[in-house]
């Protein structure tokens, strides 16, 4: 039995982050540049929220082992892939600015709201069609993949309150200023999209240590040790 790890691209500005609605203030001609600088100060806190969304897992048995060695990472030569989960682990991210503008000056200042959802795509575990209704070995060959879908989801789940501190600290609770808020979108949107390249890239490497935590040489020999002798090592 075997996880194959896919992950989404950490982002990709089209489709993982989202360009929020702006609420752009005017600031009146003539207003002295301390008043700019209070009014900034007054602007509405900016906001960090991380969620993790649950999503459905579905149980397949269309495919066979040759169509599961096929979907899976390679695997040694004497092992058959008898089941298999399938999962794209991500986030897209909305960015939002509370913000004024003053046009002649050209100058802006914001506090920024990020949302941050991580999510797995619909997960489908997979059992090679000649297992299924095998009293002994479908049980035990859905019962490991299911420790994978738990990977995916315990990781969701208690990575979300930690990128949330993260993101508090790297955005931070001060004003952001910019000559226009365009620039400043823009220029938080890329710091953003780096940010959170690292923070993906450090998941990704964290989830394929757990998926391999779970897939032991003592996993892979429990079919032959509980349901008897068989070629059929589990992957």
């Amino acid at each position: 039995m075997h996880a194959a790890v896919s992950l989404l691209p950490a982002l990709v500005f089209a489709a993982a982050l989202l360009a929020g609605c702006d609420r752009v203030a005017a600031l009146a001609s003539g207003t002295a540049l301390a008043s700019f600088e209070t009014r900034c100060a007054s602007l509405p806190p900016g906001r960090i929220d991380v969620v993790y969304v649950p999503k459905p897992v579905s149980e397949d048995y269309s495919l066979g082992n040759a169509d599961l060695e096929r979907l899976a990472e390679p695997t040694a030569a004497h092992h058959r892939t008898v089941g298999l989960t399938r999962a794209q682990f991500g986030y897209r991210s909305t960015l939002e600015l509370d913000g004024l503008e003053d046009p002649r000056g050209r100058r802006s200042c914001a506090r920024p709201r990020v949302r941050v959802e991580i999510a797995s795509s619909p997960m489908t575990v997979f059992v090679a069609r000649e297992y299924r209704g095998d009293p002994c070995r479908e049980p035990l060959i859905l019962g490991h993949e299911h420790r994978h879908v738990a990977v995916f989801e315990g990781y969701g789940k208690e990575i979300a309150p930690t990128l949330a501190r993260d993101l508090d600290e790297f955005v931070g609770a001060g004003v952001r200023y910019a000559p226009t808020m365009a620039d400043m979108r823009d220029s938080l949107r890329a710091e953003l999209s780096e940010h959170l390249d690292g923070f993906m890239a450090r998941a990704r490497d964290e989830l394929a240590a757990r998926h391999a935590a779970v897939d032991t040489e003592r996993e892979y020999e429990m079919l032959a040790r509980t349901c008897g002798a068989t070629a059929d090592l589990v992957r």
